[in-house]
């Protein structure tokens, strides 16, 4: 049986590679893992690899879809009981800390893809589509706080922008080893600008607070 044949028998082999490749590249990093490497974890040729794969920035490319669909579908299942839009941001942040080895590799593929997008524009577009979903799901989180009556009247989307930049500069921080920047200093520094962009003024009356839905 030749590659080919062997990867259309297996439907789920693409998904496959890219679950046993994505935490190889976290761990060792892009540029020292081999498309040897990848087959041999997979147990599978490299043919069978560049047959989904036909070079190694396509890896790199999809393992990052991979992570970033991964991450919305677990972020998505925690917050969707989660009616208080300011607990669902505080979920949102949990789920960000690198805290844990597969959020801590889930970074270091987002910094590694980030390396690659200054220096292949090709890439730009891939990472801003991949960057409007988080950026997204923060806007719309503090509308619905907004219209809950629980955050103040801000512009979402430059609190959006302000979020996710300090949740990044943080986040790096953390991985390059910075002595200044722990995971719970990071979560408690996005708490504090949580609650000095959207918390309500001293004497605001939300409309939790006054009955109103």
């Amino acid at each position: 049986m030749n590659e080919a044949t062997e990867a259309r028998g297996k439907p789920d082999r693409r998904n496959a590679i890219l679950e046993a490749a994505w935490p190889l590249i976290a761990e060792r990093g892009y540029h020292h893992v081999r498309v040897q490497d990848i087959a041999a974890i997979c147990g599978t040729s490299t043919g069978t690899i560049h047959y989904y794969f036909p070079g190694k920035d396509d890896v790199l490319r999809e393992a990052l879809r991979f992570c970033v669909d991964q991450a919305f579908i677990r972020q998505g299942e925690a917050i969707r009981q989660i009616d208080n839009a300011r607990k669902r941001l505080l979920a949102l942040i949990e789920m960000q800390l690198p805290a844990g080895v597969q959020v801590r590799n889930e970074w270091s593929i987002w910094l590694q893809f980030w390396t690659e997008t200054c220096l292949n524009p090709e890439l730009r577009s891939i990472h801003n589509d991949f960057y409007d979903r988080w950026l997204d799901a923060v806007e719309r989180t503090v509308r619905r706080g907004q219209r809950q009556g629980i955050f103040r009247d801000t512009d979402p989307t430059l609190f959006a922008r302000l979020l996710t930049s300090a949740t990044d500069g943080a986040a790096i921080k953390i991985l390059t080893g910075a002595p200044n920047m722990t995971v719970d200093s990071m979560r408690q520094m996005l708490i504090n600008i949580i609650d000095a962009h959207l918390g309500l003024q001293p004497g605001a009356k939300s409309l939790a607070a006054s009955g109103a839905a």
